[in-house]
C-alpha cells in the first residue's frame, strides 16, 4: 500500500485532512474516525493518522473530492471545540502509532514515542538539564566499549556498520578505523588534527581583509532562523520527505539522550554556517562544508556540555572553511540561537536541509543513515521543554578566543604591532605587501616559539639522560667495589 501525500489544517471546530489520491474509485474509498485516530483507504492508498487530540465523525463531518486535481478533503470535528492541535506539520509523528512503552528494567533508559508525555518520567529539580556541566569520561576506556565495539551514530546506537564502506572511509569521515577507536581517543585525534591544520596566516588575512566576509554576516536570513511567533510553512518537498521517513520509536539511554541534544546543536551550527556561506543556494561543496564543520559527522564525536559543542565548532570554523573569521563564527552562533528559540519545527526544516544536501552527495550520503534520518524522525517527538532549556543555554553561553587554544589574541596583537610600525603614507598596494610581511613575521615568531619550546624539551631530556647515565655509572662502580 502507498502512503498518499497529505497535509493538515485546522480551525477552532474542525480538522481538515487534504489527501492527494488521484485516480481512485470513490465507491471503494473508506474513512474511519476512532477517538484520536483517522484512517483512510482507497486502493492503492492507505493513510492512518494519530492526532494529539480527540476527533469525532458527526453530522458536520464532510468529504469532498476534486477529480481534476485528485485532491480529497475530509473535514472531521474536534471533540473539544476551540482546542488547538499542536504539531500538525510534524507528519512523521502523526503517521507513527502511539505506544505506551513502560520500561521497568532500568531507570537509566528513556523511551521516546509519539506520545512523549506518556513515555517520560517526571523530572525532579535534580534531574533538570544543566548543559554547562562537563561530565568526566570514564578513566577506563574499556568501560565505554560494548562487545560489538565502539558506538557511534544517532544516540550511539550503532557499531560495526562502517566495515562495508571501509574502502571509502577516508572520503566519508576524518576518523580512520572508527570501529576500533574509542570515544576518548576520537576526541584526542580530532583536536590534534585541528591543531596541526590551523593556519595563522589564513586567519590573520581574513581578520584584516574582511570585505567579502562582512557581506556574509550582514545578511538577514529568515528562511534559516525563522521568526518567533510566525507560522512555519513546510514546502511540498519537505512534506514529501516527512511522509517517506521511517516510523520509529527510540529507546535512548539517559547519558546518550543529553549527548543527542548536544549533537543537534553541532549539526545546526554546521548547517547555519553553510547556509550563510552559500546564501542558501547549496552547491557541490556544501556536503563537504557541513560535514567538515560538524565534529559529529566528521569524527563521530559526542559532547557532554554546550560549551564543548560551541568550542569544537569555533575551532573547526577557523581551520577548514574558505572564510575563517571570528565575527562570522559569532554570527552563525547567533543564527543557531534564533533557530532553537523558534522551536522544533524550524530545527526540523534545517535537518531536512542537511538530509537533502547529503542525499545528493556521492560520498557523504551514508551519514544520513548514521545520523540525519533518525534526527529528522526523533526531533518531531523530542521534548519541547528540553529544546527550550537548550535555547536558554545557548543564549547565555559566552565563548572567548582564548578557549580555542590557538593563541589568537597573541597573534592579533603581534600583527597589529607590526602593522603600526609601517608608514601611514603607503599606497594601498604597499599596505597589502606590508600586511603580508607582518603576517609572515607573526607566523615566523610562532614557529620559532614552538621550536624553542621543542629545543628546551630536548635539552632537558638530554640533561636528564646524562644524569641517569652518571647515576648508573656510580651504581656500577659501587657494585664493582
Amino acid at each position: 500500500m502507498l502512503t498518499p501525500k497529505f497535509s493538515l489544517t485546522q480551525d477552532s471546530e474542525f480538522i481538515y485532512i487534504h489527501i492527494h489520491a488521484p485516480y481512485i474509485r470513490l465507491s471503494e474509498a473508506e474513512c474511519f474516525v476512532d477517538d484520536d485516530e483517522f484512517r483512510f483507504y482507497a486502493n492503492p492508498y492507505y493513510l492512518r493518522l494519530h492526532f494529539p487530540g480527540k476527533i469525532q465523525e458527526d453530522e458536520k463531518s464532510t468529504s469532498k473530492y476534486d477529480v481534476d486535481t485528485g485532491q480529497l478533503t475530509v473535514r472531521v470535528t474536534k471533540q473539544t471545540k476551540s482546542e488547538h492541535f499542536e504539531g500538525l506539520n510534524l507528519l512523521t509523528k502523526l503517521l507513527t502509532p502511539k505506544t505506551n512503552l513502560v520500561l521497568h528494567a532500568s531507570p537509566e533508559i528513556e523511551v521516546l514515542t509519539s506520545d512523549v508525555a506518556a513515555a517520560e518520567v517526571p523530572e525532579t529539580e535534580e534531574d533538570e538539564e544543566n548543559w554547562y556541566i562537563e561530565q568526566n569520561l570514564q578513566e577506563d576506556d574499556h568501560v565505554n566499549l560494548s562487545l560489538t565495539g565502539p558506538k557511534y551514530g544517532f544516540a550511539n546506537r550503532k557499531s560495526n556498520c562502517l566495515n562495508r564502506v571501509a574502502s571509502e572511509i577516508t572520503d566519508l569521515i576524518d576518523l580512520h578505523n572508527p570501529d576500533e577507536i574509542s570515544q576518548k581517543n576520537r576526541r584526542e585525534l580530532r583536536e590534534q588534527q585541528e591543531d596541526s591544520l590551523f593556519d595563522c596566516e589564513h586567519y590573520l588575512a581574513d581578520l584584516f581583509d574582511d570585505d567579502i566576509i562582512q557581506e556574509l554576516f550582514a545578511a538577514d536570513y529568515k528562511d534559516l532562523t525563522g521568526v518567533v511567533g510566525e507560522h512555519i510553512v513546510l514546502s511540498d518537498k519537505e512534506n514529501e520527505k516527512l511522509i517517506n521517513l521511517p516510523r520509529r520509536d527510540y529507546v535512548i539511554e539517559k547519558n546518550n539522550l543529553e549527548a543527542t541534544y548536544l549533537g543537534l546543536v553541532d549539526l545546526m551550527l554546521a548547517y547555519a554556517y553553510t547556509f550563510r556561506f552559500t546564501h542558501g543556494d547549496f552547491g557541490i561543496e556544501s556536503d563537504w562544508t557541513i560535514c567538515k564543520l560538524s565534529s559529529t559527522l566528521s569524527w563521530l564525536d559526542t559532547f557532554q556540555s554546550i560549551d564543548e559543542v560551541v568550542v569544537s565548532f569555533a575551532r573547526r570554523c577557523l581551520v577548514f572553511p574558505l572564510y575563517r573569521n571570528w565575527k562570522l563564527f559569532e554570527k552563525v552562533l547567533s543564527d543557531v540561537k534564533s533557530i532553537f528559540n523558534v522551536g522544533k519545527l524550524q530545527i526540523l526544516k534545517c535537518l531536512l536541509g542537511i538530509h537533502s544536501v547529503l542525499l545528493e552527495s556521492e560520498v557523504k550520503h551514508p551519514l544520513n543513515d548514521l545520523y540525519i534520518t533518525d534526527y529528522c524522525v526523533w526531533i518531531q517527538i523530542a521534548d519541547a521543554q528540553k529544546i527550550k532549556t537548550m535555547s536558554e543555554a545557548l543564549s547565555n553561553i559566552a565563548v572567548s578566543k582564548s578557549d580555542l587554544n590557538f593563541k589568537l589574541e597573541e597573534m592579533e596583537a603581534d600583527a597589529m604591532k607590526l602593522m603600526a610600525e609601517n608608514d601611514d603614507t603607503e599606497t594601498e598596494d604597499e599596505k597589502v605587501c606590508s600586511l603580508m610581511k607582518a603576517f609572515d613575521k607573526v607566523v615566523t615568531l610562532k614557529i620559532d616559539e614552538t621550536s624553542d619550546s621543542d629545543d628546551s624539551s630536548d635539552e632537558e631530556e638530554e640533561e636528564e639522560n646524562d644524569a641517569k647515565s652518571s647515576d648508573s655509572s656510580d651504581i656500577s662502580s659501587q657494585c664493582d667495589s
